[in-house]
Order: structure tokens, then C-alpha cells, then sequence
């Protein structure tokens, strides 16, 4: 049966194509279409011959688009901001009906500035990370803590994300200029961290400014279904074209009797940015979110298995959210401090941004004043 294209698919990819110049035009394209267009059940095999492979699931065409019911609820979270769409008839713990398992995205590696007096000598560091995500909104399993000699739950998730971190190092005086960005690439999974994205290496060495476009699929059938994926990355500023990958969920409760594979519902997709070294848990890891500027991500969309694509204003009946970071999650209505937010500018794309700020001793963004209502 022969492979069909998606129209958007060829789009994309001769777009791409165009602008990695470090690499065979023919060779890539044909590297790319054989791999991704097996869609969610890539399987890690490798290139795959057109003829071999029908296009199905997260490779059929797009369906039309519908348009959304409602508008975007917003929420204030302490550590993320950005949007969040709810598989149609989502609910909490359950497999939904229609199940997202592809989300994609394209982005540049943004120069970061400090923005906090930090002295914590364990994470001297401000960060910002980017990245796109399956799960990560909605519970999918019950994790358990054990206290008082008894085992307690609380629902978690099984989030798989990947994205571009941007770190910088704390303020200690002088000018910012001198404050340089480190920026890499990584993969999680629940459960797993750190995942290697080539072999022997657990991050991969990306440069402020360069555009990268990033794509994770689950497997949707087989023994392995919705516990393996397959990432694709492609620095086109650079050129480097990271040849798919698959790998597996690692353990939700590992070292406890209830441990077993991460698994995804495929329930939620998330677009996010995130203060990498925020903790609700340890006062010595206040949000040191640092100055990421204002960064637009496009070709932001998810897949479900049965091949239908979702973007941000016309989900096919999913429900979209768009969080906003604040300290410690306080709502701006109440008094909060806005520290980042996003904005849905179309379709497919999305605008993050800091909030203005002032230099600041560790724990006081939260008083800062006047308090940030909108970002930059």
C-alpha cells in the first residue's frame, strides 16, 4: 500500500529542508519522510521504504478543523506558564476516547539574563526551560508515599517531555553582558530522568539563538504501546539533524510494591515554559526563573491515534487552558506576582514571555513592588 503524505507533513518538511544547510536536501527529506511518517508506531526500526508502511494514526491526513466551543481558561501555576489542551472528554485517571499521541513544536533557543541575587551553593543558577509534553497535566496513575507506617496516593502523572533548557548563572553584581547563556537539549519521561539523547550523552550541546524544531510520538500498538516513543530534533540554524530515536517509559514508584512502567493516557498535550530549579519542597530552590525574553513557538500542534490534528483555537473538540507562572501560584487577582506568561497568537503558535522584574535577594520576587501584571 503506498505511503500517503499528509499535505501539512510536506509542507513542513520541505520548509525544513530549505533552511538546514549542512545537510543533503534529498538525503534529508528522504530520512525524514521514511522515519516520521511511520508516525506513532515508528518503532525505532529505522528508515523504513515508502512502499513498506501505510500512513496511519499520527501520520493519517488532518481531518478539518473544528472550532473551539470555548475560550481558554486561564491558570496560575508557581513554576509553569503556557497552554495545555485536554483530549476531548478528558477526565482525570481515565483513557480518553480520542487519545493525543504526537505534540510538536518549533523554537528559538533563547539568550537568558539574571534575574535573582541567588546563594544557594547547590544550584547556583537561574534557569528557563522549553519544551513540549504528552500527560503532563492530568493525573494517569496513583502515586504513594508512605508516612506513619501507612501508604498514602495521590494521583500523578506519566508525563513524556522534551525541550531546550537555558541556564545562566546567578547575580552577583556587574553588568549583565558578562552573564553568558548555557543551552542544551534533553528528553524526559516519568520516572526517568535525564534520558540520553545519543548515546553516552545525557544532554545535547545546543547555541542561544539557534532554531530547533522538536517532535515526539508514542507507539500506539504492539507490545510496547504507549510506553515507547520516538523523538525527532532538528537544530536548523545548525544544521544538525538528530536521526530518530526510541526509547522506553522508566518506572512510575520505583523502590515501592506498587512500581510499574510509565504509561500514557494521552490525555493531555502541553506547550511550557518552566522554572527549571523551582521547588515547592525545598526553600533553597526559590523560582529562579531568569530573563528568557519573549519566545515564539510555532507549528504547535498534537496528533491522536486516529489521526486527527489539534491546534490551540481550533481543537476538534479538546479544551484548551493557558497557564500563567506567578509566585507560588497566587493569582494576580489576589495580589500575585506575575513572573511569565503565554499568550495564543493563532493557530499553531504561541508567544512566552518574562514579566518585568527587579534584581532581588533569594524568596523576595514575591514581594516585589509594583507587581508585574503583564509581560513584556
Amino acid at each position: 500500500m503506498p505511503l500517503r503524505i499528509p499535505a501539512t507533513s510536506e509542507r513542513r518538511m520541505a520548509s525544513l529542508s530549505s533552511r538546514v544547510s549542512n545537510i543533503s536536501v534529498p538525503v534529508f527529506l528522504a530520512t525524514a519522510f521514511a522515519v516520521s511518517l511511520v508516525g506513532c508506531n515508528a518503532g525505532g526500526v529505522g528508515p523504513v521504504e515508502p512502499h513498506e508502511t501505510a500512513a496511519t494514526g499520527c501520520d493519517a491526513s488532518p481531518s478539518a478543523l473544528v472550532p473551539a466551543a470555548t475560550a481558554p481558561k486561564r491558570v496560575y501555576q508557581p513554576d509553569w506558564a503556557g497552554p495545555v489542551l485536554f483530549a476531548p472528554g478528558q477526565i482525570s485517571m481515565k483513557i480518553p476516547a480520542h487519545r493525543f499521541c504526537a505534540v510538536e513544536g518549533e523554537w528559538i533557543v533563547p539568550f537568558a539574563k539574571p534575574t535573582i541575587n541567588c546563594s544557594n551553593r547547590d544550584e547556583p543558577t537561574d534557569g528557563s526551560s522549553l519544551w513540549i509534553a504528552l500527560d503532563g497535566w492530568s493525573g494517569t496513575f496513583k502515586a504513594h508515599f508512605k508516612r506513619g507506617g501507612k501508604w498514602h496516593t495521590y494521583d500523578s502523572t506519566d508525563i513524556l517531555q522534551a525541550g531546550s533548557e537555558s541556564d545562566v548563572p546567578c547575580y552577583h553584581g556587574g553588568p549583565l553582558e558578562k552573564y553568558k547563556t548555557s543551552s542544551y537539549f534533553w528528553i524526559e519521561w516519568a520516572g526517568v530522568k535525564n534520558i540520553p539523547v545519543t548515546p553516552h550523552h545525557r544532554n545535547l550541546t545546543l547555541r542561544p539563538g539557534d532554531k530547533i524544531y522538536v517532535r515526539i510520538a508514542a507507539d500506539t500498538s504492539g507490545p510496547r504501546a504507549w510506553q515507547q516513543a520516538t523523538l525527532w530534533l532538528v537544530d536548523e540554524t545548525s544544521g544538525f539533524y538528530l536521526p530518530p530515536r526510541t526509547f522506553h517509559s522508566g518506572c512510575v514508584d520505583c523502590g515501592t510494591p506498587f512500581a510499574r512502567p510509565a504509561t500514557l493516557f494521552g490525555n493531555t498535550a502541553e506547550w511550557i515554559v518552566e522554572a527549571t530549579f523551582y521547588s515547592s519542597y525545598k526553600s533553597s530552590l526559590p523560582n529562579t526563573l531568569d530573563d528568557f525574553g519573549t519566545v515564539q513557538m510555532t507549528h504547535v500542534d498534537a496528533t491522536d491515534e486516529d489521526g486527527r490534528t489539534y491546534d490551540l483555537t481550533r481543537p476538534l473538540g479538546a479544551t484548551p487552558n493557558v497557564d500563567w507562572m506567578t509566585w507560588n501560584g497566587v493569582p494576580l487577582s489576589e495580589n500575585g506576582t506575575l513572573l511569565a506568561c503565554a499568550t495564543i497568537d493563532g493557530p499553531r503558535e504561541v508567544t512566552f514571555a518574562r514579566a518585568p522584574y527587579a534584581i532581588a535577594t533569594p524568596g523576595d520576587q514575591g514581594r516585589l513592588e509594583p507587581k508585574p501584571k503583564r509581560c513584556h
